[in-house]
């Protein structure tokens, strides 16, 4: 679940997704990004691939992808259930956990079958391992 004080209407998708994966609050999440990255408004995968680091979460696997998969066909034929996934579609970072999709708009998750993101490209996926 999304941290309760994450903020709405703001650019602050990949803090909120770090935030929730971690398990943290989110003024703890936008602490670390301000003490480890360069910008203030915009998290890149890297940006959040640090702050994961720092914040005790193990990176197991990393993808970029060439041939963008859609949010439903990569879930079809990549996620496992065993991991939580930071996944980033369309430039929007969201948090994936036991089959639902987290980001700042739908606290409570939608299952990723039915998600509103599902036709969205992925471009990036970070698996995590346990909590260091």
């Amino acid at each position: 679940m999304i941290p309760d004080d994450t903020p709405y209407g703001r650019d602050n998708c990949g803090i909120a997704a770090v935030a929730m994966l971690a398990k943290v609050s989110y003024a703890e999440a936008e602490a670390m990004f301000l003490e480890y990255c360069a910008r203030r408004d915009i998290t890149s995968v890297w940006d959040r691939i640090i702050v994961m680091h720092k914040l005790g979460l193990r990176v197991t696997e990393e993808w970029h992808y060439r041939v963008k998969p859609t949010l439903f066909g990569w879930y079809r034929k990549e996620y496992d259930p065993a991991y939580d996934y930071q996944v980033t579609v369309t430039g929007h970072a969201l948090a994936v956990r036991k089959h639902k999709v987290f980001d700042p708009t739908f606290r409570e998750g939608w299952p990723l079958k039915d998600c509103p993101y599902k036709r969205k490209h992925v471009s990036s996926t970070i698996r995590l391992g346990e909590v260091q």
